[in-house]
């Protein structure tokens, strides 16, 4: 019976066995094992295709583009200055300083007015001008610390007014200060501003040249870099060291003889050569 049985099954799967299904042969099979647990690939009309897990794409929420979230993109100021921005606007500002030391002083404090920065930039700037420029260590760290001041100075403006200055050009100035009138070489508000401030700028210099007579007599090294080094001035260095020379050498024997009236009188006529030389020098250096 089982084999009439068998020739039954063989009889109807025989239509099937050519098909281009296997799948519908195996529902025939004698091995139920290959009937349900094939490891045969799949064939479709399309080709052949195997069946596998393949990872899903991300999924990006509330319009995401894989740039970050939502909150960094937001957090994202399109108003802040990159890194290679504040270093070209700190050339910027230190290229300003530079241009600004190459005029003179009354030049300079009309420029700064009408560019409504603070007198802190001229103070700094005139004390660069007096820095000889064999001290490069100095005017370079001078000048990047005017740039830092300078820095948020109006740029368009900055760069006309210092153009129109080197041009001359009155007219411009005009325009650019809001004045009715403006000239390059001389100004009403300026001269009273001057003549006002005679008895400090007088005062001014007496003070530096007692500084530098006391740092050049104590052999103060920062005081002797400093008198050395000004070069808006020409002056006789050697004439300056020979006297500083002579009022140490009489201090330094009056220390030691311990001399009375005749040596203090003697150091007393040392001194005021010394003194009139570093007075000379200060107020020509403060004018510059």
């Amino acid at each position: 019976m089982v084999q009439a049985a068998a020739a039954a099954v063989a009889e109807v799967a025989a239509p099937f066995r050519n098909s281009s299904r296997p799948w519908l042969s195996s529902l025939f099979s004698t091995n139920p094992r290959h009937a349900f647990f094939s490891s045969a690939k799949c064939t479709g009309i399309a080709g052949t295709r195997t069946h596998s897990l393949r990872p899903s794409a991300p999924q990006f929420n509330n319009g995401d583009d894989g740039n970050g979230s939502e909150g960094e993109r937001l957090s994202r100021d399109p108003t802040k200055k990159g890194r290679n921005e504040l270093k070209r606007e700190a050339r910027r500002a230190v290229r300003w300083g530079m241009d600004l030391a190459t005029f003179s002083s009354l030049q300079i404090k009309r420029l700064l007015r009408a560019a409504s920065v603070e007198r802190e930039v001229f103070d700094a700037i005139m004390l660069v001008k007096r820095l000889d420029p064999d001290v490069r260590e100095g005017r370079r760290r001078q000048f990047n610390y005017i740039g830092r001041l300078l820095r948020n100075a109006q740029p368009e403006l900055m760069d006309s007014l210092i153009q129109a200055f080197k041009d001359g050009d009155i007219n411009r100035l005009q325009a650019l200060s809001c004045q009715e009138t403006w000239s390059i070489d001389d100004n009403d508000d300026d001269r009273e501003e001057d003549s006002e401030n005679v008895e400090k700028e007088g005062e001014s210099y007496m003070e530096v040249a007692a500084r530098w007579f006391d740092g050049l007599i104590c052999k103060d090294p920062s005081i002797t870099g400093e008198v050395y080094s000004v070069h808006t001035v020409d002056f006789d260095r050697q004439e300056l060291r020979r006297l500083v020379r002579r009022v140490q050498s009489i201090r330094e024997g009056l220390h030691e003889e311990k001399g009375g009236h005749a040596g203090e009188a003697t150091l007393a006529r040392a001194k005021k050569p010394l003194l009139r030389f570093l007075s000379s020098l200060a107020k020509k250096s403060l004018d510059g």
